[in-house]
């Protein structure tokens, strides 16, 4: 079983590729672009789709990953 991902536009990423985009980075900014992402997937799910509660979802994951990077900033 594979670990590869998909983005939107159904392009695959191996787990080899993420590796390679994380190496590249800190975790710190990894974290905060993760947290970014999931406050948008909120923000696009509640005004296009009117799905608030995965919307709350996201932004809970969203809040998680954020205080996840505070932690590491502290390191």
């Amino acid at each position: 079983m594979g670990l590869d991902a998909c983005d939107g536009d159904g392009n695959m990423y191996s787990k080899e590729d993420i590796q390679a985009m994380l190496d590249s980075m800190n975790v710190s900014d990894v974290l905060k672009i993760m947290s970014q992402i999931c406050y948008e997937k909120a923000e696009i799910l509640r005004s296009d789709w009117q799905d608030i509660e995965t919307a709350r979802a996201w932004e809970k994951v969203g809040r998680a990953v954020g205080k996840i990077k505070i932690k590491t900033e502290l390191y």
